[in-house]
């Protein structure tokens, strides 16, 4: 061997391509369990009745929410804080949005006789007062967590029963009633182009915006330095508290906001529903990609990720598995999520 190749320096391992490197990322890993999921199912399911465009269709409505949801707490669980109080925040919003969607669209009289001759002045109030009603319960949330310094599991989880309660309270143990059927025709169940529903494209919108702001702004990068390590980021100027503040605020909205579509959706307030939805929302964004202790967050694994606990639901529903079995896989997956995201932080910390 020559002295030059001896004294050759050795060669720099080859980096992995682009595709490589995609191949390996949360996201696509999620996509690749989620179309995994629609093939067993359609293949167990009775005459491949999952694969119906029926189907695919209702999954895309009913995931809209979980995914919208999903997106906002991926900000709050990447600056390490967590809010449990979501689905409370849905119901009590579409209350609030329903009562005052009614009340403006019509005379009680009209309204009971299905007439609403100002319906464009109660939607636009009701969508108003929506996204109000949930950023006041976010705000709630922030304040309790930054200027009393009360852990955030333990704030949420008060302010959780505490929106359930006022939800019953504001309609008396009822779905408020008169809800315009138009919102679920003209716009709940219909779609763009006959393919992708209204409430989709809201959330793809939403999401894109979200994306945008925690992988391009200022924004994004302090919420990941505060999860990070808050000493650190305010000893670099950032102001956390105030930080976190405003997280819990727009989950609020967002919040608000998926109420709004829900009620669009059914036409109606559900005020029994949304009891697992927060769990769902968690269980999704952890498994996506993002710490549950803060530092690293990822929105397109959170929105992969949160068609699977839908997904599930749905094909057991079709397979006739009784739907209360769902809440079990909830929390199955919540706990898998829990597991993964410490391997995963076992293995960076290696």
């Amino acid at each position: 061997m020559s002295r030059a190749a001896q004294s050759a320096p050795d060669a720099p391992p080859a980096h992995p391509g682009a595709l490589a490197a995609a191949l390996r990322s949360t996201p696509v890993g999620m996509a690749v369990i989620v179309v995994a999921l629609i093939v067993l199912f359609g293949v167990l399911s009775p005459n491949g009745a999952f694969f119906r465009v029926s189907n695919l269709s209702t999954i895309t409505l009913n995931v809209s929410v979980t995914m919208l949801l999903a997106v906002g707490i991926t900000y709050v669980l990447a600056a390490g804080e967590l809010d449990l109080s979501i689905g409370s925040n849905v119901v009590l919003s579409a209350v609030i949005a329903a009562e005052v969607l009614v009340s403006l669209s019509g005379t009680p009289e009209q309204v009971r006789a299905g007439e609403y001759p100002n319906l464009a002045l109660g939607v636009v109030a009701g969508t108003i007062a929506a996204i109000l009603a949930g950023t006041l319960f976010g705000l709630v949330n922030g304040l309790l967590v930054t200027r009393l310094r009360i852990n955030s599991f333990i704030v949420t989880l008060g302010t959780m029963g505490i929106g359930t309660g006022l939800a019953y309270v504001a309609s008396n143990g009822v779905n408020v009633p008169n809800v315009p059927r138009s919102l679920q025709t003209g716009f709940g169940i219909e779609k763009l182009f006959g393919v992708i529903p209204y409430p989709m494209m809201v959330v793809l919108i939403i999401s894109a915006v979200l994306w945008y702001m925690l992988r391009r702004t200022r924004f994004g990068l302090y919420t990941l330095a505060i999860g990070s390590s808050r000493d650190a980021a305010e000893r670099a100027g950032i102001r956390s508290r105030r930080h976190i503040l405003v997280l819990f605020v727009m989950m609020g909205a967002l919040a608000g906001a998926a109420a709004m579509l829900d009620l669009t959706r059914f036409a109606t307030t559900n005020i029994g529903g949304h009891q697992t939805t927060a769990l769902a929302a968690i269980a999704a964004v952890v498994i996506g990609g993002t710490s549950l202790f803060g530092g690293r967050a990822t929105i397109a694994g959170s929105m992969v990720a949160s068609l699977i606990p839908v997904i599930l639901g749905t094909g057991l529903v079709i397979l006739g598995v009784p739907s209360f079995y769902q809440l079990i896989v909830v929390g199955a997956i919540l706990i898998a999520a829990v597991f993964i995201d410490q391997r995963r932080r076992e293995r960076l910390s290696s």
